[in-house]
Formats: structure tokens, C-alpha cells, sequence
């Protein structure tokens, strides 16, 4: 509570938040708040909200990860670390093993194992496709429902997901779309609150901040006492999930006025820039923000940074390259609404040819 009266214990958090790392400042804020994590709201009809707010980064390679992750796992109460490449479907959610017996026992995955806790998986382009397609109900219903064996039941896996992957070139290409980049289902995307990108591109004098930071952390020259401690970090993450934060009328109005300002631009030109999933991701965002200052109202300034990091999210994810414009559906489809409408406007040509030649095939010369 001490700590929390002081002035900017966020911005202290953040910079005690894996030290060794240089820079990314956007994604250790987006890490964080991850680890404190909404509040989860069982609706009057039944319906079930999830409180946790899951991320994916995509980035070169070399761009420190793997070691991020790794970080979170070892920071957060209850973490689970595990790589694509090694992981099933069954490692992930639950496995019915026959003992010597010949009865049949479930026995839970990864997900079902950081239960109320943090699950990273690393390098998750390196998955099986059948494998992956398990964790769709984990993300967003945060359970895993099995039927083999005799056995049909259904577990919790209320666990925040923190996974990485390469780019599908092995290098992100801006000249292309995010879903062509990154080598997972759309489906699989959506799902996520926040998708940083990491790109290594030569910045002298970035490249110079980061030379000498390792160089200090590697030599042992640089050993800051102002950084609080993991230990202390990990009980003060266990304390704010006490806090359960309520939106204030002005932070609902913030909210409110974002989502419909972002969602004006659509029209039958213009694609769709915002969906209801990001409003949920929103609210997520701003009570994890909240209960980070252990406040038990979410204040303008939680909202702005929860805005800050999804507008940094659409356009580093949504943008069309053929317009330049949010389009909320690469994220959920993996085309954008121009493509599409071009896709409409060829076929409508060829079915009005179609027609005008009797039937007949039409020459690629006239749709041309």
C-alpha cells in the first residue's frame, strides 16, 4: 500500500520489469498488465466474461522473446513455460491415459495446470495445425471440454496465454499483412487482447542505447538500486487481485466515446477499425491498469493507457497496405474489407459477361 501512495508506481513497475531487457517499453506495459490481469464477471443469464487479457508477440529473431516470456513465467504466482515445437494438443489441454489396470484417468495439460495462473508458450508457428486448433476453446471460453476413452468432462484452464512466434518469412515484411506475416489461423489471432510486433531494424542510435546496455549488464558496471525487487513485484501482483475496480461515469464516457468515434469511420467505403472484442479487451486492459495503483476506481488515465496500447495494436496489426487504413478484419478474417470488395466487383463482371454471351465461358481478354 506503501508503494502504490508513491508517485508513478506503474512507470516503476515497468522500468523493475525484466531490467536486463533494453527497450520495449510498450510490450513490458502490456506484460505487466497481463499479470494483474481484468476481473473475471459471471453475467445474471449465466454467460461467463474472462478477466485475463492474453498477448502474442511476433518479431524477428533475436529481439529477446523468448527471454521475455521466460521472465513472466518466473515473475507471475503461478507460471507455466513451454515451447511450440515439443507441445501437443494433449500436452496443452488434458490426455486420457490407460494405466496398468486398463482403466482409463485423465491427466491435465499445461493449460489446465496454470489454472488461475500464466501459460507462455514459445515459438507457436512451430506448432501442428491439429495441435494449435485445441487452444481456441482454452482462449476464449477458458475451458477444455474432453470426450475419449469413456471419459467426457469438461476442465478449467483459467489461464492468461502469453505466446511467441516468428514471422512466417523468418523476417516480418511490411509490405505485406499481418495474417500473411504471421503463420497462425485468423482465428487463432482474434482471440488475443494485444499482438506486438518486434521488428530489428538498424537505428544508430538506438542500436548504440542497446550496445551499451548490454555491455554494462554484461560486465557487471551496471547494477541500478532503485529497481524493486522480483520477489516484491510477484506478492504485489498477488495483492492487487484483491482489488476489484469499478469504471467511474468519466471512464465509462472515455470508453465509450473511443469505441463509437473508431467504429464512425466504417461505412460503405471505409472498412470496420474497432470490434466488440476490443471493447472487452478495453475494460480488461483499464481494470488491470487500476489494480496496478491498487485503486478500487478505473481513473481517466487507466483508460488512456488501455486506448494508447490497443491503437498501437490495430495499427501495427490492422492496417491495409492498399489503403492505409484500420481494418479491424484482417485481425478476424485475415482479409480486409478492399479485398474483398475486389474479389465482389470481378465476380460481378464475369457474371454479367456470363450472361451477355449466352452462357457461355467468357474469354479472359473481355473480363479483362
Amino acid at each position: 500500500k506503501e508503494f502504490a501512495s508513491k508517485k508513478n508506481p506503474f512507470q516503476q513497475l515497468i522500468k523493475s520489469f525484466a531490467p536486463s531487457i533494453h527497450g520495449l517499453t510498450a510490450i513490458k506495459e502490456s506484460l505487466l498488465l497481463s499479470l494483474f490481469g481484468g476481473q473475471e464477471k459471471m453475467l445474471p443469464d449465466g454467460i461467463r466474461v474472462r478477466g485475463d487479457a492474453h498477448i502474442l508477440l511476433v518479431g524477428d529473431p533475436g529481439t529477446a522473446k523468448s527471454e521475455l516470456l521466460k521472465y513472466v513465467a518466473g515473475i507471475a504466482p503461478k507460471g507455466l513455460f513451454t515451447v511450440g515445437r515439443g507441445t501437443t494438443a494433449a500436452g496443452l489441454t488434458a490426455a486420457v491415459i490407460k494405466d496398468t489396470s486398463g482403466s482409463f484417468s485423465l491427466e491435465a495439460g499445461a493449460l489446465v495446470l496454470a489454472d488461475r495462473g500464466i501459460c507462455c508458450i514459445d515459438e507457436m508457428d512451430k506448432m501442428n495445425d491439429n495441435d494449435r486448433v485445441a487452444i481456441h476453446e482454452a482462449l476464449e471460453q477458458q475451458t477444455v471440454s474432453i470426450a475419449k476413452g469413456g471419459i467426457v468432462g469438461t476442465l478449467n484452464a483459467r489461464s492468461t496465454v502469453i505466446a511467441a512466434a516468428n514471422p512466417s518469412e523468418g523476417r516480418y515484411n511490411t509490405n505485406k499483412m499481418a495474417s500473411d506475416n504471421i503463420s497462425l489461423p485468423v482465428t487463432l489471432l482474434s482471440r488475443f487482447d494485444l499482438i506486438h510486433v518486434i521488428r530489428d531494424e538498424p537505428d544508430f542510435d538506438r542500436d548504440q542505447a542497446l550496445v551499451k546496455h548490454v555491455l554494462d549488464t554484461r560486465g557487471q558496471k551496471h547494477n541500478p538500486t532503485d529497481l524493486l525487487e522480483n520477489d516484491f513485484i510477484k506478492k504485489y501482483i498477488v495483492f492487487s487481485k484483491r482489488i476489484q475496480p469499478v469504471l467511474t461515469d468519466e471512464s465509462r464516457k472515455k470508453i465509450e466515446e473511443y469505441y463509437l468515434k473508431m467504429r464512425e469511420r466504417a461505412d460503405s467505403e471505409s472498412p470496420i477499425s474497432i470490434s466488440a472484442r476490443q471493447l472487452e479487451a478495453l475494460i480488461r486492459l483499464s481494470e488491470a491498469r487500476a489494480r496496478s495503483e491498487l485503486k478500487n476506481q478505473i481513473e481517466i488515465h487507466h483508460v488512456d493507457t488501455a486506448i494508447r496500447l490497443t491503437s498501437n495494436f490495430l495499427r501495427q496489426i490492422g492496417v491495409d497496405p492498399e489503403t492505409g487504413e484500420i481494418d479491424v478484419d484482417i485481425v478476424l478474417s485475415g482479409r480486409p474489407a478492399s479485398g474483398r470488395s475486389q474479389v465482389a466487383i470481378i465476380r460481378d463482371i464475369i457474371a454479367r459477361l456470363y450472361q451477355a454471351e449466352n452462357n457461355e465461358a467468357v474469354p479472359l481478354e473481355k473480363i479483362l
